[in-house]
Order: structure tokens, then C-alpha cells, then sequence
């Protein structure tokens, strides 16, 4: 097994560090020497830094003196890491004591970008997010369905290929991580970053697993629900989709079903005043130039298009598809 470090960024979230970093430690010991744990506190005005001081000296602490963002926090612990491997996790997760082995073991395969575990919900929900399993309808990257067992009996005879892993839960080797410059600016200050991360890691050949048979429990809180309002998030999650439909998809998948469908959809909302969801779409639409910009840099040198890419996570799973959960 590779030396590895967990990444943990955090904002407020003293009661968090509280809750999960026993777990996160008692998964470290298990994995075995060289594994280092790493909070990047990205200035936090509770007493967060305290409790990593007093409660867990064994948890290296690196400060951001300002709040710079989710991104900006990873990327300081990611460049703050040693090891080739790194496992970066929201602080409002629980692991379990032996999840780590598993997920490393992927990464014998040169190939393997990143893999991330099954996450469940506190009352034992399966999170659907765990396998981004995704398939082109009417110009949008939709989620399939899955349930746990057919996943669990399809990784029996192969491992389980996925758009992206879940930037709260991923093991990610740090030399790609940087090749990518990590997660892209243009998605500050949070959500969608993860998503674009794995797609330009298949850009260039680089695979993206899930692990079904390995849990992480994902809790109803963290540094986002907790400080920041429900409107912003929402415009933001909007403004952020846009981004990645816009940078991703082919020029004939926009013209022809994206744009449309989102002219359509801007139009329902407009006329039953969400004011919150077409914002969005505006704060989008003012950074164009720049997206395009973006597009043309990230599309160069690809190895794979978006319809490769979405081919090869489907091409093991057709009784996924015909069995509805």
C-alpha cells in the first residue's frame, strides 16, 4: 500500500471535528504507518483550531487566515501532502475503520485517476451520488437508477466504472490531482467542481471507480447547510450546472437539446417568478466569455469526448438499466 494523507478542509466546523475525526484517526491506524491526517482550516471564526490544538495533536493543522474557499482548502492540503495518494474527505463524514485498503488498492492500475466508497445517508439511505452512473436524455447527463445489490454483484466480476467520485469522499493520486490544477476556480465557491474534475480526468485516460463494497456515512450537516443561505446555495447550484453543460458537452449536444431544454425550462421559471433559479442562469450567462474561454483550454489534447467517456461507464451495465430498484 502507498503512504497516503487524508484531506480534510474545514469552515466552522469544530462540532464536525468533534464527531468524525475519531473515525478518521481509527481508519488512519488501520491503514498502517505514513498515513497522515491533514485539516486545512480555511479561517474559521469558532473555535475549530482550539479543538484540533487540544483534542487532536496528532492531526496536522494548516491555516487560512481568511476563508478562501472548498477548493482553495483542498488544494493547500493537497499541496501540503507527501504521499502519493491522497483521500479527501468533508468534515461532516463517519468512516469506517477499514475503508481505506480497499480504495488504495485500485491505484496498482496506472490507469486509476480516482475511486470513491459507498456513502450512506445517517439513517442508513443509500446515497445515490455514490456511483455517478449517468446517461444523455434530452440534452442533460442524467443519474440512472441503481440499488445496491446490482451494483454489489456486477463488481464480483469487474470493477465499477463512474463519471466522477464524490469530491467528500475521493482517493485521488496526487500527481494527477496536479497535473488537473485540481478543482477549477470557475466553480467557486462550491458544487460542481467534482463533477468536472472526473470528466477531465477522462479527458485525458485517466479512470474513475466506485468501491460498493466499502462505507462512509454521510452526515445531514456541514460547512455549506451551516453557513450558507438555502437561496444562495440553490442560485449557485443553478449557475454551476450551466458552467459544466457549457464546457462539456459537443457543440451538437448544445445546439440542438441543451440550450434548447434550458431556454425551456428558463421560460417556466421566469413565468412562475423563481427569481432565485433564473439569477442563475444570468450570473452564468455574464461569465460566457470566460467559460468558452475555459472550453478551449480543456478541450485540448483529449483522448476521450464526453460520448466515449459515457460508453465506457456503460459498458457492463445493461441489466441496471432494464432492472428499475
Amino acid at each position: 500500500m502507498s503512504d497516503l494523507t487524508i484531506v480534510i478542509p474545514n469552515y466552522n466546523g469544530a462540532h464536525l471535528l468533534r464527531r468524525n475525526l475519531p473515525s478518521v484517526l481509527q481508519a488512519a491506524v488501520a491503514y498502517g504507518t505514513g498515513t497522515e491526517v491533514v485539516v486545512v482550516d480555511d479561517g474559521s471564526k469558532d473555535d475549530s483550531v482550539d479543538v484540533l490544538e487540544k483534542e487532536f495533536p496528532e492531526v496536522r493543522c494548516v491555516r487560512h487566515l481568511e476563508n478562501q474557499g472548498f477548493s482553495e482548502a483542498v488544494l493547500t492540503g493537497v499541496k501540503a501532502a507527501k504521499t502519493r495518494l491522497l483521500f479527501l474527505l468533508n468534515s461532516d463524514v463517519e468512516m469506517q475503520v477499514d475503508c481505506l485498503r480497499p480504495l488504495a488498492a485500485y491505484f496498482s492500475d496506472e490507469s486509476t485517476f480516482s475511486v470513491n466508497p459507498l456513502m450512506l445517508d445517517e439513517d442508513g439511505t443509500v446515497n445515490r451520488h455514490s456511483w455517478n452512473l449517468r446517461s444523455m436524455q434530452r440534452g442533460y447527463l442524467k443519474l440512472d437508477d441503481w440499488t445496491i445489490d446490482q451494483a454489489r454483484e456486477l463488481r464480483q466480476s469487474r470493477k465499477l466504472s463512474s463519471l466522477y467520485a464524490c469530491g467528500g469522499c475521493m482517493m485521488v493520486e496526487k500527481e494527477k490531482f496536479m497535473a488537473l490544477g485540481g478543482f477549477h476556480p470557475i466553480f467557486k465557491p462550491f458544487y460542481g467542481e467534482d463533477y468536472d474534475l472526473g470528466i477531465r480526468g477522462w479527458y485525458r485516460g485517466w479512470k474513475t471507480y466506485f468501491e460498493p463494497n466499502v462505507t462512509v456515512i454521510h452526515q445531514s450537516q456541514g460547512s455549506i447547510k451551516d453557513n450558507v443561505k438555502r437561496a444562495r446555495v440553490k442560485q449557485i447550484r443553478r449557475r454551476n450546472r450551466y458552467f459544466l453543460e457549457w464546457l462539456h458537452m459537443s457543440r451538437g449536444q448544445l445546439l440542438l437539446s441543451t440550450l434548447p431544454q434550458s431556454l425551456f425550462q428558463l421560460l417556466g421559471e421566469i413565468l412562475i417568478l423563481d427569481k432565485t433559479n433564473v439569477k442563475g442562469f444570468f450570473t452564468a450567462l455574464g461569465a460566457l466569455p470566460q467559460v468558452l474561454a475555459e472550453r478551449k483550454s480543456i478541450l485540448k489534447g483529449q483522448v476521450m469526448t464526453l460520448d466515449e467517456i459515457i460508453r465506457e461507464i456503460h459498458a457492463f451495465d445493461s441489466h441496471v438499466k432494464k432492472e428499475k430498484p
